[in-house]
């Protein structure tokens, strides 16, 4: 086990954006192969805090054990984001944001400065690179730009077998999605009862009710050799096949579609055996035995 110490700068006169109004600097730093890496410490200071450019632009800085993929996603205004910090690739981001004739410009980071000055994020590909995403106006010139990295790391001795699988899947992360969408929109008014699989109605219902506005007035929990009929067999089908449609994500689950009532969805979880299996008879045949105990199939 070995901590060392690398402190890198990316200094250019002069950065042309490109006719999208997009500009990638980028600088490789080479480790050790064979081992595994821990990022201790990670910081960045701007020697120039205000590089020239005729409208204002934001810079997005990344340190990652792989070459950045930039996405389809916008950041202030801009395409071309960097992946989102929460990519397991990204060992340092970021974001400052200049606006001509301001003095402070706006940085976020993450790690955040608690954080940071502890041990993070462990990877295994021998490369570490800075890279610097510059948004602006199209073909606008940023001029004297200067910034410095420092990176604590140790370094580990692993097996060749952990080493293998950690640099393929490190690969494989490095091919990002372009466009990322996840989480759940709940409307606010619909912020109740928020548990399977009662959250669609919100709330606590009673048990194996239905509306009783509906011609299927209610279903009793009975044992599944009791003949008991709640509804006729052709609307208590229709019942089952409805509440077994597929629907969109979020919505409930089953068809209300059915002329018969509304089909809540936990009817398909609870259905008679005559429903599954087809018409309700009077009685269930009865069952037969085989000399050992087996119940016999007729």
């Amino acid at each position: 086990m070995s901590i060392h110490e690398i402190r890198e700068s990316i200094e250019q006169d002069k950065i042309i954006l490109d006719p999208n109004g997009f500009g990638i600097v980028q600088k490789v730093v080479n480790l050790k192969d064979n081992m595994s890496h821990k990022m201790l410490q990670c910081d960045a200071y701007y020697d120039n805090p205000l590089p020239e450019a005729t409208d204002g632009y934001t810079m997005e800085l990344i340190v990652s054990p792989t070459p950045i993929i930039y996405t389809d996603m916008i950041i202030n205004g801009f395409p071309s984001r960097a992946p989102a910090a929460a990519n397991e690739n990204i060992l340092f981001k970021q974001t400052r944001t200049v606006v001509r004739g301001a003095s402070d410009p706006p940085t976020q980071e993450f790690p955040d400065r608690f954080i940071s000055a502890r041990p993070t994020f462990t990877w295994y590909m021998p490369k570490l690179y800075i890279t610097l995403f510059i948004h602006g106006s199209a073909g606008d010139e940023v001029n004297d730009l200067a910034l410095s990295v420092y990176c604590a790391i140790e370094d580990q001795n692993t097996t060749l077998i952990t080493y293998g699988m950690g640099v393929i899947r490190e690969d494989h992360i490095a091919q990002v999605a372009a466009v990322m969408s996840n989480g759940r929109f709940i409307l606010p008014a619909r912020n109740v009862g928020q548990t399977y699989p009662m959250w669609k109605y919100g709330g606590v219902r009673p048990e194996y009710m239905i509306s009783g506005a509906s011609i299927a007035n209610f279903f009793n929990r009975t044992d599944s050799q009791e003949p008991q009929n709640t509804n006729t067999t052709t609307n208590l089908r229709a019942m089952a096949k409805a509440a077994r449609q597929m629907v969109p994500n979020l919505e409930a689950f089953g068809s209300l579609d059915t002329g018969i009532g509304d089909i809540p969805s936990w009817i398909s979880m609870d259905l008679f055996k005559g429903v599954e299996s087809g018409a309700i008879r009077d009685q269930w045949p009865p069952i037969k035995h085989a000399d050992n105990g087996n119940v016999l199939t007729l």
